[in-house]
C-alpha cells in the first residue's frame, strides 16, 4: 500500500507531453516565393508569418498562393520531442507514462518552422524528427544478382548462459569479439551467408593489460554458420545450420604467493574446463 501511494503522484506527473505541452504552439512560416501567401485552416496569411497552430494527430494542409503559381502542400504529424524523450526519465514505469500521453494529441507537432520551396519536388513536408525515422526506417540498400559481399564486425557486448558438466550453470555479460565471412546474392534479395564468429566475456570494454588473482571464472564460444536469407531494406530474414563450441573455464591465478614456493611456481596452477 505505501508503495502505491508513491506510485500515484509519479504517474501524475511525468507523463511529459500531457502536463508541459499546450494544446497550441507558435509556429513560423516562409516561402522562396516573394509576396507570397498560405491558405493555412481556412485562415490566409502573408509570408513570413508567425501564428499559434492547434496540436493534431491529423496532417496539415497548406495552400501556396502567389501571381504565378498554385501549389498544394501536407505538413506530416509527428510525435515531438518531449513525448518521444522526455517519458524515458521515469523507466521503471514506462508503458504507463507513453500509454497517459498516446491518449492525448499534445504528443503532436508540424514543426517550429515551416519552409514551402517551390523547387523541392515533393510536396509531403516532415518535421526533422519525423523525417529522422522516416529516413531511417524507409531508405534503401539495393543489391544485385551475383553480387559477393566480405563482411566482418566487433562483437563488443557478450551474454552467456552455460550449462557444464557436473557444474551448475553459469552466466555471465562481457566484452569482445570478432566474426567474419562472406555473403553472396543468387537473387536480387535473397543471398547465401557463410559466417565464422569467436566472442569471450572479458570484463572490460576496451582492450587492457590485466593481472587477476585467485579463481577466474572465464567463456568463450567460437561458432560457424550458414544461412539462407531473404533482405528487406534494413531487415534480414533466414533460416539455416549453425555449429558453436561453448567454453567454461575456472582457472587459478597465483601471482602474488612468493616464487620460491615449488608448488606455486606457475601462475596458474589449476584450470578445470567442462563440456557440455
Amino acid at each position: 500500500m505505501r508503495n502505491l501511494i508513491f506510485l500515484i503522484p509519479i504517474i501524475l506527473l511525468s507523463s511529459c507531453a500531457t502536463l508541459m505541452l499546450r494544446k497550441d504552439y507558435d509556429i513560423r512560416v516562409s516561402s522562396n516565393v516573394p509576396n507570397a501567401k498560405a491558405e493555412i485552416r481556412d485562415s490566409v496569411y502573408s509570408l513570413p508569418a508567425e501564428f499559434r497552430i492547434k496540436r493534431s494527430k491529423e496532417d496539415l494542409n497548406i495552400k501556396l498562393l502567389s501571381d504565378s503559381l498554385k501549389r498544394n502542400y501536407i505538413v506530416k504529424a509527428s510525435p515531438n520531442a518531449t513525448f518521444l524523450y522526455a517519458n524515458l526519465i521515469c523507466y521503471p514505469i514506462l508503458p504507463i507514462m507513453y500509454g497517459i500521453d498516446f491518449t492525448n494529441q499534445k504528443r503532436f507537432y508540424y514543426g517550429k518552422t515551416i519552409t514551402l520551396n517551390t523547387y523541392d519536388t515533393t510536396s509531403i513536408i516532415r518535421p526533422k524528427i519525423s523525417k529522422k525515422y522516416n529516413d531511417y526506417w524507409t531508405k534503401s540498400f539495393p543489391t544485385n544478382k551475383g553480387q559477393i559481399n566480405l563482411i566482418y564486425s566487433l562483437s563488443w557486448v557478450n551474454s552467456f548462459y552455460l550449462q557444464p558438466n557436473q557444474e551448475t550453470s553459469k552466466a555471465n555479460t562481457g566484452f569482445w569479439g570478432i566474426s567474419a565471412g562472406l555473403e553472396y546474392y543468387y537473387k536480387e534479395k535473397k543471398y547465401l551467408s557463410l559466417t565464422g564468429s569467436a566472442v569471450m566475456d572479458f570484463f572490460i570494454p576496451f582492450p587492457a593489460a590485466v593481472d587477476f588473482s585467485g579463481e577466474v571464472e572465464n567463456m568463450y564460444s567460437v561458432y560457424a554458420s550458414l544461412t539462407d536469407n531473404y533482405k528487406f531494406r534494413r531487415f534480414t530474414v533466414g533460416y539455416g545450420l549453425n555449429y558453436s563450441r561453448n567454453t567454461w573455464q575456472l582457472v587459478y591465478h597465483d601471482r602474488f604467493d612468493p616464487l620460491d614456493n615449488p608448488d606455486h611456481a606457475d601462475p596458474q596452477i589449476r584450470a578445470v574446463e567442462r563440456p557440455f
